[in-house]
This record gives C-alpha cells, structure tokens and sequence, in this order.
C-alpha cells in the first residue's frame, strides 16, 4: 500500500524539482495569494495536513518559515508564513515548492510506502527480467495503479495489488511483479 507524503506524477519526479533541498520532501507548492498581507494559496501534496499547523516549520526555496496561521479552503490551504508580509512577497513565492526535510518526514508503518521512495523503481517480472521504470502513481479510490515506463516509451499500468505487485525493495531500488495475462510485453 502506498502512503502519500509526496504525489508525484510523471511531470513532477522527485529529480525536476527546482526549489526544494534534495534532500526534502516537497508537502505543498504555492499556486497563488490571497488578500494584501502576504497569505499564500497552496496546493497540498501531501496526506499530513498537520504539517501546515500554526508552529510547523516548512522550507521555501531551502528558506525555513514558521506557520503563523492556517486555513482550508476549497482549493487548498491559505497560510501565513514568518516573513511573508505583503502582497508582493506572497507574489513573489507563486510556483515556488513547500518542503521539510526528509528527516522529519512522518514514520510509515511497514509494508507502506511514500510515493518519493517508489518513483525511479526498477521493476523485473517474476522470470527476474527488466521490464522498465516506475514513473507514475495513479489514485483510482480502489486500488493505486502504478505506471511502468518500458524503453523509454510504452506504458504498463499495473494494479497496486498483492497478486501484482509481489515484492519492493528499497535498498536496491527494485519492485517485482507479476505481470497479469493481458498486459505482458
């Protein structure tokens, strides 16, 4: 099962982000502002909402920020960040990637995974070979179903399920699966 700290689609792989740290896990990426005091509009990217409480520490552009306030609203969270004081400033961080370090990153329990750790997985089938990379993660509601990118070009969407997906192995960066009738290359 997949725990989300970080939804990561093809376009936004953890290696193309601009703002955040490497070694940080992105939470939230300002999409716009509100009213003239510097509140941000964020998109959230994350399952931890407790994250953007009044007190958290969350990084912009490597600068770390104090959450003064937070709220929801329909299209994300407003916040008010230390520093952040005026129009202009908020302006100024639109597109710009909330993060807090990795080491901070919220304890998963075993057998779960964040999606940050499973994108750039190789994948082999049960014969032990390669099919290609894991590139994307989709939320369906029932299940996750992963993408497998095969040279460079094809796609395989592979339910995230334990008759499919048969073994994740982090410290190798390999997945094994088993390929259901249908979907082979």
């Amino acid at each position: 099962m997949v725990f989300h700290d970080s939804r990561i689609s093809l376009s936004q792989q953890r290696p193309t982000h601009l703002d955040a740290p490497r070694d940080h896990i992105v939470v939230g990426v300002v999409r716009g502002v509100r009213g003239l005091r510097g509140e941000l509009r964020v998109e959230v990217t994350t399952e931890f909402l407790q994250r953007f409480n009044p007190g958290a520490t969350l990084f912009i552009s490597g600068v770390n920020r104090e959450v003064l306030r937070s709220s929801t609203d329909r299209k994300g969270i407003l916040l008010f960040l230390h520093g952040i004081n005026s129009r202009e400033d908020a302006e100024a961080c639109k597109g710009m990637e909330l993060s807090v370090p990795e080491c901070d990153s919220i304890e998963r329990p075993e057998g779960k995974y964040f999606h940050y750790e499973l994108i750039g997985l190789k994948t082999y089938d049960a014969d032990g070979e390669y099919l290609g990379e894991l590139t994307e993660i989709i939320e369906t509601g029932a299940n996750d179903v992963y993408a497998i990118t095969l040279d460079g070009c094809k796609d395989v969407l592979l339910p995230v399920i334990p008759e499919v997906i048969t073994n994740i192995d982090l410290k190798t960066s390999r997945m094994e699966v088993k390929v259901p009738l249908g979907l082979e290359r």
